[in-house]
C-alpha cells in the first residue's frame, strides 16, 4: 500500500500564461521534446539546483550552477516511462492514476559516485478528478547513468555504507524493510533491523561490511538520568544482535546532554582507531582517543 500525500501540483495556469519561463530561468541545452508540465525545480543547496522532467517520455534530470543559471549535467532515463500506475489501496480495491510529473523529496544525498534523491510523483486520480503526490522510488545518479530502484514509500537510511553501497527502507502497512543497494541499483542483502546510530543518529555508524556496522550509544545512570556512560558495539544487523558491546572506561559518567563528534582515524584491519570530542553544556571540553578490534571488541586507550 502506498502512502499517498496530500500536496498541491504545479499549476498548468502559471506555465499556459507564461511557457517561456517553463525552465524556471534555468539554461537547459537541449528543450526539445519535455512536457512542458512536467518540469518541477529541486534545489540541493545555495550554490546548485535540480530540474526534473519528462522529455520524449523518459525521466530527465538537469543540475545546475544557482548562480549562473548555467546546466552542470544532465541524467537521461533509458525506460519510458509508465505514465498510468495502479496501486493497491486494500480491502481489495485499487486505484489507477495518471503520473504528470516527478521530483526530488527534500534531502538530496551526495555519495563518491553521485546523488541519491527519493522521489515524489505528481499524479492525476481520474476517479477524483484532482492531483496528489505519490512517495516512490529512488533514483541513483551515479556518474552519467540514471537507474530508478523501485521502492514503496522510501527513505534513505545510510548514505555512505560498506564498498559504496547505501541502505534504503521501504514502508508498507506498518512494515519496514531494510536492503543494502550497490550503486548500480542491485539489491544485495536484506537487513532484519535498521542501521543507525544510537549515540548520534545515523551518522557516525561505521560499515564493518553489508550486514555489520560499529556504533555508539549511551546508557543513562544514576536517579535523575543526568549522566550515562557511552559503550561501542558492533552489530549484525541482518540478525540484528549485537557481535560485542564494550564500555568506554574514559567515557563513563558523562553528562547526558552534552554533544559529540566521533571521528574515525585510522582503519586497518582488524583494529579501527577512533576520536571522541566531547562539548559539556557549560562549554567545557573532553577528547578521548582509542583503538578497537572490531573482531573481538576489545578497545585500549591512548
Amino acid at each position: 500500500m502506498f502512502v499517498i500525500c496530500s500536496l498541491l501540483l504545479l499549476s498548468s495556469c502559471d506555465k499556459e500564461s507564461n511557457s517561456i519561463d517553463i525552465f524556471y530561468d534555468y539554461k537547459v541545452k537541449n528543450q526539445e521534446g519535455f512536457d512542458i508540465y512536467s518540469i518541477i525545480l529541486c534545489p540541493y543547496n545555495e550554490d546548485t539546483t535540480f530540474l526534473t522532467g519528462i522529455k520524449n517520455e523518459k525521466m530527465w534530470v538537469g543540475m545546475f550552477d544557482e548562480h549562473t543559471k548555467e546546466q552542470l549535467k544532465e541524467w537521461n532515463g533509458t525506460e519510458t516511462i509508465e505514465r498510468t500506475i495502479k496501486i493497491d489501496l486494500g480491502y481489495g480495491k485499487t486505484e489507477l492514476l495518471n503520473i504528470v510529473s516527478f521530483g526530488f523529496k527534500l534531502g538530496i544525498y551526495k555519495t563518491n559516485w553521485g546523488y541519491i534523491p527519493t522521489l515524489t510523483y505528481g499524479v492525476i486520480l481520474p476517479t477524483l478528478g484532482g492531483g496528489t503526490a505519490l512517495e516512490k522510488d529512488i533514483l541513483l545518479l551515479n556518474d552519467d547513468k540514471m537507474i530508478v530502484y523501485s521502492a514503496v514509500n522510501p527513505s534513505i537510511i545510510q548514505s555512505h555504507w560498506y564498498q559504496e553501497s547505501i541502505v534504503v527502507s521501504s514502508y508498507i502497512r506498518d512494515s519496514y524493510s531494510y536492503k543494502v543497494v550497490s550503486p548500480e541499483g542491485k539489491e544485495i542483502v536484506e537487513l532484519k533491523s535498521k542501521p543507525y546510530n544510537r549515540l548520534i543518529e545515523l551518522e557516525n555508524l561505521f560499515p564493518v561490511s553489508y550486514t555489520d556496522g560499529i556504533g555508539f550509544y549511551e546508557r543513562g545512570r544514576g536517579y535523575d538520568n543526568k549522566k550515562c556512560d557511552i559503550y561501542i558495539h558492533r552489530v549484525n544487523y541482518a540478525i540484528s544482535k549485537d557481535l560485542w558491546d564494550i564500555p568506554i572506561s574514559s567515557l563513563t559518567n558523562i553528562e547526558k546532554d552534552a554533544l559529540f563528534n566521533i571521528t574515525i582515524l585510522e582503519q586497518s584491519n582488524p583494529i579501527w582507531k577512533f576520536q571522541i570530542d566531547i562539548t559539556n553544556y557549560d562549554g567545557s571540553k573532553k577528547q578521548v582517543i582509542f583503538t578497537v578490534d572490531v573482531e573481538t571488541g576489545k578497545v585500549t586507550e591512548i
